[in-house]
């Protein structure tokens, strides 16, 4: 389970009746809604529906609050795109396209245009497909993340899109805290890392963990880790994070749009017993039961 020490506490945009963070309901019936960021409210505009409204707390969320946890849907096989979109935007453009109904369509067109450049590849693990991950980002391992030191370094760019947020990251003037990360990997087994952020390397890194992830799958400089989000093909909204690894030695394979479709019937041992038995934990800062 990932447990967030930092104890964020930031309701004022909630009240007891709302189901999403960030949605007011409004007198005609239509939605607004509304971000807090840099100490001050952000109105996001008028919705037709309360999803639409807490989706577009999240898109914004993206752009102004990367290192918060909160989100009002689990991230999906699109989702998980929308910081590269956005990148190619200024937060005001960003909170433009929001508000003026056309941040949907655009990302749809950008969502194709990634399509059309290439089909993504598949690698079938043991018998039918039961569910398919989504790549988040990868990484080239260093001599120093598979040395004595005993820690992964994640470039910051995905640290603060996809992890939770850590107490003493930049914003916090670096007094420590941690949470713990769960992961899986492609044969259910169930692996635990300490996430944290290190000042005086100014680096987020995973420590405690990390060693025994290292001596078990035998890892070597110029091997690469895969970091998935993972949902059930039969659409229960069950989700989990995976963990994968391609060694130096296996042939070398384009990732960056890579899914991997694993099998629910293929044989798990005993961590099949652990993810069943799990009853939520949180995905890269968000609750999934």
């Amino acid at each position: 389970m990932i447990s967030n020490t930092c104890g964020e506490i930031k309701n004022a945009e909630t009240s007891s009746f709302q189901k999403f963070k960030g949605v007011v309901p409004q007198q005609n019936g239509n939605w607004g809604a509304q971000i807090y960021a840099n100490h001050q409210r952000i109105w996001l505009g008028t919705f037709k529906s309360e999803r639409e409204a807490a989706m577009a707390y999240d898109s914004a969320g993206i752009k102004l609050r990367s290192r918060e946890s909160h989100r009002n849907f689990p991230w999906n096989n699109q989702t998980v795109q929308e910081s590269q979109f956005q990148s190619h935007y200024s937060a005001e453009t960003v909170l433009t396209m929001i508000r003026d109904g056309t941040y949907a369509s655009n990302f749809a067109t950008f969502l194709s245009t990634r399509e059309t450049q290439g089909t993504p590849k598949h690698i079938s693990v043991k018998g039918e497909e039961g569910f398919c991950c989504s790549q988040l980002f990868q990484k080239e391992l260093t001599p120093s993340d598979v040395g004595k030191l005993n820690r992964l370094v994640i470039p910051k760019k995905h640290a603060v899109t996809y992890f939770p947020y850590v107490c003493g990251s930049e914003t916090d003037g670096g007094v420590g805290a941690d949470v713990e990360v769960v992961f899986y990997d492609k044969l259910m087994r169930l692996w635990k890392f300490r996430y944290c952020y290190w000042k005086s390397s100014q680096s987020y890194v995973f420590t405690r963990g990390w060693n025994r992830f290292v001596k078990d799958k035998k890892l070597k400089p110029k091997d690469v880790i895969a970091f998935f989000m993972c949902e059930r093909k039969d659409g229960d909204g069950h989700a989990f994070a995976l963990i994968d690894v391609i060694y130096n030695s296996d042939t070398k394979l384009d990732l960056k749009q890579q899914q991997v479709c694993c099998s629910e019937d293929q044989e798990m041992g005993d961590g099949k017993d652990n993810l069943n038995a799990q009853k939520g934990f949180r995905l890269f800062g968000v609750s999934i039961t």
